[in-house]
């Protein structure tokens, strides 16, 4: 049976990225219908990840006031004006998925007229500018805009001859007990294979972890996908020599046999050395990818990061189906392993973008934006203020930021929160002169535990942790940019506007100066030349363009 009625938007999958997605929408009287295909939302997390554990924090305690700073350390909420926060239903810093899924549960009550589950999607075409969705049940749904929200659903296959042999963190028991007293092998050294290496610890004989590429720490690449500290203990247990291991080594062949399997393996660390050794069980971790088999071959979308994600503009839009978009993990195609868009603190805040993309698509609106004083003073004020309370360029570093419009009709116009690449390619600002204001984070070099604090008051060289931004642009060409000094509670505000419980770095010497100066005065300075420095405060780089 078919629906005959045309709605503006379908969302296939209810996981945190649809409901985001399908909460903006609903605000702005656009009609959304959300498909899924299990008994319930959120199906997804009721089964990953298979140890139950999140990585993503949730702190409760910050001495804060503003929710929107608080979000920066609340890495699950989803973004909402109702008061919907997860720490009403987790107090824990790394919460349990099951409490995530309660969480949800509640969040989709108010889109349960737009949810319909038991909605397999099997087969989505396009005629014109019109997508048709089938369902399992023979149901369809036709929507002038489609957004897929479906995570990667399906196991990435390395090309390991013998892969099919093994079991896959995507659908294996976890139970330890099965692994007692065994010699235990994963494949992959991603946080998914060190957190079952840890739950193995107690049971199996020894654990190895392998892939070609060395452990990268999200301590050190701020990459939060990257391993995590919750899932290191393991590493413990192989650098003091207790039967674990980790090994460097592509493995190119798995044969299976009566007594477990036999691995074979080109060392990476040790060039033109193979290796073969033999496991009781081996279990893929080797990552997930996105299922396009959904679509009809005209319309399946180009793929690329070795084919887990989807190829997409700077609006997360397909780049060669029109009006196809997506949300969600698959999202960090656009910043692939770099910032923060594979997770939910992330992808929220592109979510909230991408409601604004597809609705100006829908109705040609303008997307939205705020006037700002464009006088030096006052603008330095409200770039600081923001810089030290926002939560999307806090936890979208480099990739989302403030673009304020310095000349033309629409000069002093701020736009928050949006994607630089859209900003400087697609957006109908690419060739104004524009002030982008985001956090960056510089090279921690060899010791992230150790790092050299610039504090350098010319702007110069960019600091290692976190910190303001500011570069102006015309014509899409980068003309200027200053790096503020970092700072430890990442608020560049004077006292007198912070939260009143917040803690606060008072004084610090900058020797650039002559004398001890506080760092807001210091950023407020730096800001405020740069601004002149650029040509703001003079009417007629401010007046409109005739």
């Amino acid at each position: 049976m078919t629906s005959e009625r045309l709605i503006d938007v379908c969302i296939v999958g209810s996981g945190p990225a649809g409901l985001q997605a399908g909460y903006f929408l609903k605000k702005k009287g656009i009609s959304v219908q959300i498909l899924e295909r299990g008994a319930d939302p959120c199906a997804f997390f009721r089964t990953f990840p298979r140890h139950r554990q999140f990585i993503s924090i949730n702190k409760v305690h910050t001495g804060l006031s503003n929710p929107e700073t608080r979000l920066r350390y609340d890495w699950n909420s989803l973004l909402n004006d109702e008061g919907l926060l997860f720490k009403d239903w987790s107090r824990s810093y790394f919460p349990k998925a099951d409490d995530f899924v309660a969480y949800a549960e509640t969040f989709a009550q108010q889109l349960e007229g737009e949810i319909r589950c038991n909605s397999d999607v099997r087969e989505i075409s396009k005629d014109g500018d019109v997508f048709t969705l089938r369902c399992a049940d023979g149901s369809a749904v036709r929507a002038r805009a489609l957004i897929v929200a479906t995570g990667v659903s399906q196991p990435w296959d390395p090309g390991i001859e013998g892969y099919d042999l093994i079991e896959n963190y995507f659908d294996f028991d976890p139970a330890p007990e099965r692994f007692e007293n065994q010699r235990v092998l994963i494949l992959g050294k991603g946080n998914s294979a060190f957190e079952t290496a840890d739950s193995l610890i107690e049971h199996a004989a020894s654990v190895h972890v392998m892939s070609p590429n060395p452990v990268r720490f999200a301590w050190q690449t701020h990459f939060v996908g990257h391993l995590r500290a919750v899932n290191n203990n393991f590493l413990d247990t192989y650098q003091l020599k207790s039967q674990n291991a980790v090994i460097d080594a592509e493995a190119f062949l798995i044969e299976k046999s009566k007594d477990g399997y036999t691995v074979h393996a080109h060392m990476s660390a040790a060039e033109g050395h193979d290796i073969i050794l033999t496991y009781d069980k081996v279990i893929a971790c080797t990552g997930f990818q996105f299922d396009n088999t959904i679509f009809a071959p005209d319309i399946r979308p180009e793929m690329k990061h070795f084919g887990k994600f989807p190829a997409m503009t700077e609006t997360w839009e397909s780049e060669t189906v029109p009006g196809l978009y997506f949300a969600g993990t698959i999202m960090q195609s656009r910043d692939f392993k770099k910032t923060m868009s594979g997770f939910v603190h992330g992808f929220r805040h592109n979510v909230k973008c991408l409601s604004e993309f597809v609705a100006m698509r829908l109705t040609d609106a303008a997307y939205p934006s705020q006037a700002i004083s464009l006088e030096p003073k006052p603008l330095a004020e409200a770039i600081i203020d923001r810089l030290s309370t926002s939560s999307g360029v806090f936890l979208q570093p480099g990739f989302l930021a403030d673009a304020i419009v310095l000349e033309g009709p629409e000069a002093g116009r701020a736009c928050q929160d949006v994607p630089v690449d859209w900003v400087l390619g697609e957006s109908s600002l690419a060739d104004r002169s524009l002030l982008l204001v985001t956090l960056e984070y510089g090279d921690f070099g060899g010791n992230s535990l150790h790092v050299k604090r610039q504090h350098n008051v010319f702007g110069k060289e960019p600091d290692a942790f976190i910190h303001p931004v500011l570069r102006h642009y015309r014509g899409g060409n980068l003309v200027d940019e200053i790096h503020l000094a970092d700072h430890l509670d990442a608020d560049w505000r004077p006292r007198e506007r912070r939260d009143p419980g917040a803690p606060t770095v008072l004084e610090m010497t900058f020797t650039d100066t002559g004398g001890t100066l506080p760092p807001s005065e210091v950023a407020h300075r730096q800001v405020t030349a740069f601004l002149t420095r650029i040509g703001l405060g003079q009417s007629a780089h401010i007046a409109a363009a005739e």
